[in-house]
């Protein structure tokens, strides 16, 4: 008997190999051998194939399932922005919104989101969360036909920590087309923007500055211990002789009173935010007062015009001496103007409104402006840094250095620089200019005596303004209303804290979007969670 000694198989081919030649017939026995074990691996390899393709396929469905959770998250981070800058507060509505936004921006995701979108509103928090539905590709074949992906998020409404100042151009270029009536829409919706359904946010506060040629701090400043009652600033009896103040003027007249429009303090205080102090009359600021031009019939005598003659010289004809006239002092006893703006001249607009958080004195300052005088930027870009400032004259406005707040300047304009008449010519007088804030040119308050060199050095004070106001800290946003491209755009441009920043409104369309959107910036979104 012969004894197995291994495979049956190779025995096989062993013994038959002892029939046939040697290693052939071998070769023939292992040729087989291999066949019938190749057909048993294809049957083990056929079996495992199947779960090796079922992961695969998996990782593949996981990878787009986590691509689409990815850009859900964006989507519904943008959506929520969106409604977080609308002014609705219905969730039925906003809802929409974010729908709305998600199918306009991201259609191909919208497919698969269907009706898992939900918000809920909660004080200044709006929270959106979403489940996407992605269709599966390989992994059908066990039975799984879509994998959900989910993303939520938070966006908070703030309006906290933001101080900011609207110096609005309230000239009287702007009461021609209703500029002004454009304005007062604008701003009123740039205010609804920000303060949304809150009438008195506790960290919100808004100022405004209307300015011509000077601006109205209000006649309520008089006891304020920076306005100048006694004559100290070297600026304070220039229309006048040495030492007579222009109280006294206002004391005489029977019908005018101070309105609390402020002459521009002397360089370098005009450009800064000098703290005022008793002991340096120049930080002061001078009761503005424009004085009473000569007559004129006396003016027309001397082939020259005047355009803010209120009361008589009590000169004779003869008597062409017009600044002589223009300095008399006495003319102004027991004298009436009349509906006249008499000393007021060039600044008559509506007094500034300090920082303040209530929404209504906010819009009732926006809703007193009136379009009167001229325009003198630097005037009214220094008092808004100032009612910005922690410092005196005005004291609302937090600390510089304060990381929880920003603080911001919107600042309008719809014209250049300009003191005189006629496409900022000189008038036909020995004063050249209207008077402003910054007296008359000749003067040389501006450190030229021409009108070309003053209003250079306008549009230079401008300059020098905005740059010391973004020093500090205060981010600007500048505007430029219906204005022909010019050197005042260049101004306004470079005045803003950044490209973006600046505005060319050509319509009152378009100052609307653009009040708009610095309205929605200064809600100050983000997103949270």
């Amino acid at each position: 008997m012969t004894q197995n000694t291994g495979s049956p198989v190779l025995h096989y081919s062993k013994a038959l190999c002892a029939t046939q030649r040697g290693l052939a017939c071998l070769r023939d026995g292992l040729k087989r051998f291999t066949r019938n074990f190749r057909g048993n691996v294809s049957i083990i390899f056929g079996l495992s194939v199947i779960p090796v393709m079922i992961a695969a396929g998996a990782v593949i469905d996981y990878s787009r399932a986590a691509s689409v959770k990815d850009r859900l998250g964006h989507a519904i981070d943008a959506a929520a922005l969106a409604i977080g800058s609308s002014l609705e507060t219905d969730p039925v509505v906003l809802k929409e919104i974010a729908r709305t936004y998600v199918q306009s921006n991201y259609p191909d995701l919208a497919s698969h989101i269907g009706g898992d979108l939900s918000i809920t509103i909660t004080d200044s928090i709006i929270s959106i969360s979403a489940i996407a539905n992605v269709d599966t590709t390989i992994v059908k074949i066990i039975g799984v036909d879509v994998m959900p992906v989910s993303a939520s998020t938070q966006v908070t409404k703030e309006t906290t920590g933001t101080e900011v100042v609207l110096v609005l151009d309230n000239t009287g270029s702007m009461g021609s087309n209703n500029k002004i009536g454009a304005l007062k829409l604008a701003s009123t919706e740039l205010i609804n923007i920000a303060f949304g359904d809150d009438v008195a946010p506790e960290l919100l506060k808004f100022g405004v500055v209307p300015f011509s040629a000077s601006v109205n701090i209000g006649a309520d400043k008089l006891n304020s211990g920076w306005i100048d009652t006694t004559g100290a600033s070297s600026y304070h009896s220039l229309n006048f002789a040495s030492g007579v103040n222009v109280f006294d003027m206002y004391d005489d007249l029977q019908d005018k009173t101070w309105n609390g429009c402020v002459q521009a303090r002397p360089a370098p205080h005009d450009t800064t935010d000098t703290t005022p102090t008793v002991s340096n009359g120049d930080t002061l600021w001078v009761p503005y007062f424009a004085p009473d031009e000569p007559d004129s019939s006396a003016a027309d005598e001397a082939g020259y015009w005047y355009a803010n003659s209120y009361v008589g010289d009590n000169e004779p004809d003869t008597n062409l001496d017009m600044a002589q006239r223009q300095k008399k002092t006495s003319k102004y006893n027991n004298e009436t103007v009349g509906a006249g703006a008499g000393p007021h001249f060039n600044c008559q607009i509506a007094p500034v409104t300090a920082l303040t958080n209530q929404k209504l004195a906010v819009l009732s300052a926006i809703d007193a402006m009136v379009a009167t005088g001229s325009t003198v930027i630097p005037s009214g870009l220094a008092w808004g840094w100032r009612v910005l400032s922690p410092t005196a004259p005005y004291t609302e406005g937090v600390a510089y250095d304060n990381e929880d707040y920003k603080k911001v300047i919107v600042l309008l304009t719809d014209g250049v620089n300009d003191v005189g008449t006629n496409g900022q010519q000189a008038l036909p007088n020995p004063n050249l200019s209207w008077y402003s804030g910054y007296g008359y040119v000749p003067q040389g308050r501006l450190g030229a005596t021409d009108m070309a060199g003053a209003h250079a050095e306008l549009d230079a004070r401008t300059a020098q303004l905005c740059q010391n106001i973004k020093d500090s800290g205060i981010m600007i946003f500048t505007i430029t209303f219906q204005l022909a491209n010019g050197p005042i755009k260049d101004l306004m441009r470079n005045c803003a804290s950044e490209p973006d920043n600046y505005f060319d409104s050509p319509d009152n369309a378009t100052l609307r979007q653009h009040f708009q959107a610095i309205g929605k910036e200064l809600r100050n979104l983000r997103i949270s969670g």
